[in-house]
């Protein structure tokens, strides 16, 4: 996809599935499990010389996924933390307001939680590092940042380390509240919008599918219009989602998670039909459904999704499966 054609629709996923929720091992039962709901909540440190850095996890989609937030100076970032049952994995994905993308996971070592990251600037330069979090008390935590050798070992002595103190809930900004914190700069997705005309899918949505079932949608933009946010809710289903744009691949890219222990990822395009969200869906059980919702502007007020099966070969079917029509709500709130 070259990257002028990757257009951004910040994400409407239908909820189309009818399951319903089984007894399985949730991220919030494995935090509980390790002893780690200390890392939960809102944290501020200071360096040595001097700046302020907040960082913050809080639960979301019935404790099935966390969401990230770091602020430093003019650095933001912002994140989702998701186990993935059927590779008994917990990663972590995010994306900050200079262009570049995260991705890592995180593990027990003795006691401590490990978050393994790779970071990708908007130039491609790849940089990776480990943070150990130690818990010091019940209001204080360190977390040591290391380097890895060439062969991916964590070296011996960290570059520097930060203690982090505990800060009650709304006593310091979050990196991902509201739509930006100032203007787009030249590349993001953001500009993407606004260059090719697609600014009108931003805000919240609503429509009646044909079982009678409430489909409530939110797209935002966050991290100064880096990366978008999306939630759904269609009966108890939920779905966040972070959407990122990835220079160095040209790709636009969406990771997210669901309150059914569902992990989602997928790339955005553009067709004769409208834009597209071809995506991956990984049950708890790692099977898999790849599909595609395409969606099509009616006028400014109005959406029709369709959503077609991804057939064996890769090929998209030639009549959607199911179709849903919405419209925007009025004095919706963007995504947080």
């Amino acid at each position: 996809m070259v990257v002028r054609r990757a257009f951004l629709c910040l994400v409407v996923l239908l909820a189309i599935a009818t399951a319903t929720a089984v007894a399985q091992e949730s991220l919030g039962d494995l935090v509980a499990q390790g002893g780690y709901d200390w890392l939960i909540g809102k944290w501020v440190a200071t360096t040595d010389e001097g700046d302020q850095l907040t960082y913050e996890q809080k639960w979301a989609l019935d404790r099935h996924v966390i969401l990230v937030d770091f602020k430093m100076r003019n650095f933001q970032s912002a994140g989702m933390i998701i186990f993935v049952p059927s590779r008994e994995e917990v990663i972590q994905v995010g994306a900050d307001n200079q262009g570049g993308t995260w991705k890592g996971t995180w593990r027990d070592e003795y006691g401590s939680a490990v978050h393994a990251m790779e970071h990708t600037r908007a130039d491609g330069q790849v940089q990776k590092a480990e943070i150990v979090h130690t818990r010091v008390d019940a209001e204080t935590m360190k977390a040591a940042m290391y380097g890895l050798s060439g062969d991916g070992y964590r070296v011996s002595e960290p570059w520097h380390t930060l203690t982090y103190k505990r800060q009650k809930a709304g006593s310091a900004g979050s990196a991902s509240a509201g739509q930006d914190s100032g203007g787009a700069s030249q590349g993001s997705l953001g500009d993407m919008l606004s260059q090719y005309g697609y600014e009108w899918i931003l805000g919240q949505w609503q429509g009646t599918d044909d079982q009678g079932r409430t489909a409530q949608v939110t797209y935002g933009l966050t991290l100064d219009k880096h990366a978008g946010l999306v939630s759904v809710q269609m009966g108890p289903f939920a779905y966040r989602g972070l959407v990122m744009f990835v220079p160095a691949r040209e790709e636009v890219i969406q990771i997210g998670a669901d309150n059914m222990g569902g992990y989602w990822k997928g790339t955005w395009s553009e067709d004769y039909e409208g834009l597209v969200n071809r995506h991956e869906r990984m049950q708890v059980d790692g099977s898999t459904e790849k599909m595609e919702h395409v969606y099509v502007k009616i006028d400014g007020g109005t959406i029709k999704i369709k959503q077609y099966a991804v057939e064996a070969g890769g090929s998209r079917a030639s009549t959607p499966r199911a179709e849903l029509t919405v419209s925007r709500a009025a004095g919706g709130a963007t995504p947080k």
